[in-house]
C-alpha cells in the first residue's frame, strides 16, 4: 500500500505531503509526477510547483537523484520509504491544485507522485489539520471517516477522483436511482436551487436513458466553483470539476433560461456525457494514459466533438431549453466555425492530433490556421447523425453507434484504435460511411451542413452580418444587405482599441495592421467607441487610422471591405422532421 498524508498551509498556498511505501528489494524506486492531466491535452509540467523534496528509508535520510524535470530515483534500498515534499498550489482552474484560507481543490495528477512498479497497489490518502468547518467533497471511497482517509485500488483510480474542500453547499438528487450531488463553492448570490436541481436531474436522466445499463458510476458528484468571469470543466469517471461565473446560476424569477444559465447547463451536460465518451469509450492511445509525454490521437473530434454535439442536444431532449433555443445555440456554433478560415487549412483529424501544440497553445494567428475539434467536431457529429438517420431510413442514428460502443466497452474494456471508430460505426449501422469520413474528418472541405439540416426540417442560409450577430433563428430570412467588416477582433480600452486577432484577407490585414496594435484615431476621431465610428463608414471608402505599435506612432490607410456571407440563419421548414431529430422519436 502507498499512503499520502496531506497537510495544508493555506496562508502560503502550500501542501505538505508525505508519501510512504514499502520497497521489498534492494532496487532504486522511480518517482514521477504527471506532466499533464487526462482530459486536458497540453504538457503542464506540474513538477515545477514542487518547492522541496527529500527522502528517508528505515529512519535514515537518503539522497534523491533528479534525472529530468519530473522524475527522481531513490537509492537501491529495501525498506520503508518516506518521501516528503512541498507543493505550491494557487492554480484557480479545474486541472491543477488550489489552496487558500477559503477553499482547496486538487486534481490528483498534479500532487501525487507515482512509484513505478507499485501503481497497481492500493493507494490511500489522509487529509490532516484542515481548517475548522471545512467539508470534503469527492467520490473517492472513504477508508476512515474520523481520519478523513480515502482509498483507491490503483494510482490511475486515485488521480481520477478530484477533491474539493471548504465551506460547501451540497445539493442532492436521484437520477434513475443513482445518487447525484452538486457541491458549490465560492461566493454567489441567492438562486433558484429547486430549478437547478430539476434541470440538472432532467439532463442526467436523459443521458442515463440513452445508454445501456450499468452506468459507469454508482454515484456522481458535480464540483462547481463560482467566481468572477471563470469558466471550465474537466471530466472524471464519477465526478467533474466545474467553474462558472457566479451570475450564471438561475435567479428565482427566471422564466426562460437566459444565455448564461443555458451555458452553465451545457457545461453540466458536456462533462457528464464524458463519463461514457472518453472516460469509458476511449482511444487506445489513452489506454493507459502516459502522463510523462503527449499521447497523440486523431480521434479527439469523436470524443470532444461528439460530446459537444450531445451537450446542447441533451438540453433540448430533456426539455430544459426549447427547440428554438437549441437552434440558436446551433446557429452560433455554425457561425463560429464558418468565420474561421482555419477550417480550410486544418482537418479535424489534424486538429485532434495536434491539440497539444496548436489548440491548447493558441496565439493571435490561430483563427487563420486551425479549426476546433470541439466546435467543428460537434458539427461533424451533427452531420454524421443526420446522415445515418437518412441513409438507414431512421433505423439508426449516432445514438445507435454510441450505445453499441459503450456496450463494447462494458464487454471488453478496450480502447478504440485509430481507424476503429469508423469501422465500428459502419458495422453497427450497416452503412458505407467512408465517403463521409473522408470529406468530414480527413479533408478541409466544408461539411454538408445545408443538405443534412434539410433532412431535419431546417433551412440554413449564410448571410453577411456584423460579427457580433453570432447567428440567428428566424421565421423568415432577411434580405441580404451589404455590411462592412473590420477584419479583426479587438478590445475596447477607453479611448483606444487593441487588436487581438487579425483575419486573413480582411480590411485590417490589407492595411498592414497586426495583433497588439493600439488604434487611437479613425479619420482623426478618437476611438472611444470604435464600433459606432466603424458602422458609419460606407463599403469601399478609404479611411485613415493612427495607431501605436511597440510604443511608436504609425498611420495607415484602410479600405472598408464588405463582410462575407458567413453568419448562419436557420429557419424551421418542417416541424415534424425537426421533432423526430431533436426528440429522437
Amino acid at each position: 500500500m502507498l499512503h499520502y498524508t496531506l497537510q495544508p498551509n493555506p496562508s502560503s498556498h502550500q501542501w505538505q505531503i508525505e508519501l510512504t511505501f514499502e520497497q521489498l528489494a534492494d532496487i532504486p524506486s522511480k518517482l514521477s509526477l504527471a506532466n499533464w492531466v487526462p482530459g486536458s491535452y497540453m504538457i503542464r509540467d506540474f513538477a515545477r510547483h514542487i518547492i522541496s523534496i527529500e527522502a528517508e528509508c528505515n529512519g535514515q535520510s537518503e539522497p534523491l537523484e533528479q534525472i529530468n524535470k519530473n522524475t527522481w530515483y531513490t537509492a537501491p534500498k529495501a525498506g520503508r520509504w518516506y518521501i516528503r515534499y512541498t507543493v505550491y498550489a494557487y492554480d484557480l482552474s479545474v486541472r491543477g491544485s488550489f489552496l487558500s484560507s477559503e477553499r482547496a481543490f486538487f486534481d490528483g495528477a498534479c500532487l501525487f507522485l507515482n512509484v513505478a512498479g507499485l501503481s497497481e497497489q492500493e493507494h490511500r490518502i489522509s487529509l490532516h489539520n484542515l481548517p475548522a468547518g471545512w467539508q470534503i467533497a469527492t467520490t473517492l471511497p472513504r477508508f476512515s471517516e474520523s481520519d478523513n482517509e480515502f482509498s483507491a485500488p490503483s494510482y490511475a483510480d486515485l488521480i481520477d477522483h478530484p477533491v474539493e474542500m471548504g465551506q460547501l453547499e451540497i445539493l442532492s438528487f436521484q437520477a434513475n436511482g443513482i445518487s447525484h450531488r452538486i457541491a458549490l463553492s465560492g461566493h454567489y448570490p441567492d438562486f433558484d436551487r429547486e430549478r437547478l436541481l430539476r434541470d440538472v436531474c432532467q439532463i442526467c436522466e436523459t443521458a442515463l436513458q440513452m445508454f445501456p445499463s450499468p452506468a459507469p458510476f454508482s454515484e456522481y458528484l458535480f464540483m462547481l466553483f463560482l467566481g468572477d468571469h471563470v469558466y471550465g470543466g474537466l471530466e472524471h469517471i464519477s465526478s467533474t470539476a466545474l467553474m462558472a461565473d457566479r451570475h450564471s446560476l438561475p435567479t428565482r424569477n427566471m422564466k426562460t433560461a437566459d444565455d448564461a444559465y443555458t451555458e452553465l447547463l451545457g457545461l453540466f451536460a458536456h462533462e457528464y456525457f464524458h463519463a461514457w465518451n472518453v472516460k469509458s469509450i476511449k482511444p487506445a492511445a489513452f489506454q493507459p494514459y502516459h502522463l510523462d509525454h503527449e499521447s497523440h490521437t486523431e480521434l479527439l473530434w469523436a470524443f470532444e466533438g461528439i460530446t459537444s454535439y450531445y451537450d446542447d442536444l441533451l438540453l433540448a431532449r430533456s426539455g430544459v431549453i426549447s427547440q428554438e433555443a437549441y437552434l440558436k445555440l446551433l446557429a452560433n456554433n455554425l457561425t463560429r466555425v464558418q468565420q474561421g478560415s482555419g477550417r480550410l487549412k486544418q482537418t479535424l483529424a489534424q486538429s485532434s492530433f495536434n491539440a497539444w501544440t496548436k489548440y491548447y497553445k493558441q496565439d493571435e494567428n490561430s483563427p487563420n490556421a486551425i479549426v476546433s475539434y470541439y466546435q467543428k467536431g460537434a458539427l461533424a457529429a451533427l452531420c454524421l447523425d443526420l446522415t445515418i438517420r437518412q441513409q438507414s431510413q431512421q433505423q439508426h442514428s449516432l445514438d445507435s453507434v454510441m450505445r453499441a460502443l459503450y456496450q463494447d466497452w462494458l464487454q471488453n474494456g478496450k480502447g478504440l484504435n485509430e481507424n476503429e471508430w469508423q469501422r465500428r460505426a459502419e458495422e453497427i449501422t450497416g452503412l458505407n460511411l467512408d465517403g463521409f469520413f473522408q470529406e468530414a474528418i480527413f479533408s478541409t472541405r466544408d461539411l454538408p451542413l445545408n443538405a443534412c439540416l434539410k433532412t431535419a426540417g431546417i433551412d440554413l442560409r449564410w448571410l453577411p452580418a456584423n460579427r457580433s450577430n453570432g447567428g440567428n433563428v428566424v421565421a423568415e430570412f432577411p434580405a441580404e444587405n451589404s455590411v462592412s467588416d473590420f477584419g479583426a477582433r479587438f478590445k475596447q480600452n477607453g479611448d483606444s482599441i487593441t487588436l487581438t486577432h487579425v483575419f486573413n484577407h480582411g480590411s485590417a490585414e490589407q492595411a498592414g495592421l497586426a495583433a497588439q496594435d493600439r488604434i487611437i484615431a479613425l479619420n482623426g476621431f478618437q476611438c472611444s467607441d470604435f464600433n459606432q465610428l466603424w458602422q458609419k463608414l460606407p463599403i469601399g471608402d478609404t479611411v485613415s487610422l493612427h495607431y501605436f505599435r511597440h510604443g511608436f506612432l504609425l498611420q495607415t490607410e484602410l479600405t472598408v471591405q464588405a463582410a462575407a456571407a458567413d453568419t448562419a440563419y436557420l429557419k424551421i421548414e418542417d416541424q415534424d422532421l425537426l421533432s423526430v431529430w431533436l426528440q429522437n422519436q
